[in-house]
C-alpha cells in the first residue's frame, strides 16, 4: 500500500492510497466513519495479488484530507473523478463499507462506474418508510442496552485491545472476536491516521449520512452487492434490507454470523471476486 497526496483546485489536497499497478480499470475503496482507507488494507492487498489496481479515497476532513465543509453524499464522487482522472481510469468498480458506502453510491454519478459493492452499509434515513425497516429488520443479537458511543479523542489515542471495551455493547461477539485477534491493531491504526488531522471528518460523516442524500436508488442502473451481515448493530440489517429494495439491480448477502466489522474481515475473498465480476462484464 502506497500512501499519496493529490493536490486540488483551490489550495486543498485529497489523500489516496493505491496498491498495485495502475491501469485503466480500478477497485476504488471508501472507507468507514472515523477510520482511514488503511481498515481495507485486505482488499488492497488480495486486489494486488490477483493483478486489479485498488485506489483508496480518504474522505475530505480526514488524515491529509482537506475538509470539504458541508459535504453530501451527492458529491462524494468529485473526489473520486479526480483520483480517476490522475490515473487515466475509463471503468471501476466502488466499493464502500460502512459510511464508505454513500460513498460508493454517489461513484455511480460517474459514467466510469460499472458496479458498486457495500459492506454493512448505511442506508438514507429521510424516507417515509425507514422506520418501519428499522422495527421490521433488526439484528438476531440485539444489544441489551447501547452504551456512549467512543469519541474522536479515545480513538485518536486507540490500540487494539481496547476497541472491543470502547466500542462495548456496539459489537456483535463476532466483532469482538475480530477486534481481539490479528486486525485488531489494523483498525487501531486506521482510527489514529484517519483522525489525526481532527474531528471533522468524522463529524461531517455523520451529519451527511443522516440529511438526505440527494441520490435516487432507483435510477441507479449499475450492479449493486449489498453485504449485510444478521448480527450488525451499528448498521442493523434494516439497512441492507433498505438498500436491496430501493436499487433495482441489486443482490442482498446476508450473512447470519456476521456483524459490522467481522462481516468485512471474514468475507474479503467474497467481496473482491463481487467487485472483480462486475469490472470483467
Amino acid at each position: 500500500m502506497h500512501r499519496e497526496l493529490l493536490s486540488l483546485p483551490k489550495n486543498r489536497t485529497l489523500e489516496i492510497v493505491t496498491s498495485g499497478t495502475p491501469s485503466k480499470e480500478a477497485l476504488v475503496l471508501h472507507h468507514g466513519a472515523f477510520g482511514s482507507s488503511e481498515n481495507m488494507a485486505p482488499i488492497f492487498k488480495l486486489a494486488s495479488e490477483l493483478g486489479y489496481f485498488a485506489i483508496g479515497i480518504t474522505r475530505p476532513g480526514y488524515a491529509g484530507s482537506t475538509r470539504r465543509e458541508g459535504r453530501r453524499t451527492n458529491n462524494y464522487f468529485l473526489e473520486t473523478q479526480f483520483a480517476l482522472s490522475y490515473f487515466d481510469i475509463e471503468s471501476f468498480v466502488s466499493i464502500g463499507w460502512s459510511s464508505g458506502s454513500p460513498a460508493a453510491f454517489s461513484d455511480t454519478q460517474d459514467h466510469r462506474c460499472v458496479g458498486v459493492v457495500t459492506i454493512a452499509g448505511d442506508a438514507p434515513r429521510d424516507s417515509a418508510d425507514w422506520e418501519i425497516y428499522l422495527n421490521k429488520f433488526q439484528p438476531n443479537n440485539p444489544a441489551t442496552e447501547l452504551s456512549i458511543f467512543p469519541s474522536c479523542d479515545d480513538l485518536r489515542e486507540v490500540n487494539g485491545k481496547d476497541l472491543a471495551p470502547l466500542f462495548n455493547q456496539y459489537l456483535s461477539q463476532c466483532d469482538v472476536e475480530v477486534c481481539n485477534g490479528s486486525f485488531g491493531e489494523d483498525i487501531a491504526l486506521a482510527c489514529r491516521h484517519g483522525l489525526s488531522s481532527g474531528d471533522f471528518g468524522a463529524l461531517d460523516d455523520l451529519e451527511s449520512d443522516a440529511a438526505p442524500w440527494g441520490l435516487n436508488l432507483s435510477n441507479i442502473e449499475q450492479p449493486v452487492a449489498i453485504f449485510q451481515g444478521l448480527e450488525d448493530r451499528m448498521c442493523t440489517p434494516a439497512h441492507g434490507h433498505f438498500l436491496a429494495d430501493k436499487t433495482r439491480n441489486s443482490t442482498l448477502i446476508l450473512k447470519p454470523n456476521e456483524g459490522h466489522i467481522s462481516l468485512f474481515y471474514n468475507h474479503v475473498d467474497e467481496i473482491v471476486n463481487h467487485a472483480i465480476s462486475y469490472l470483467k462484464s
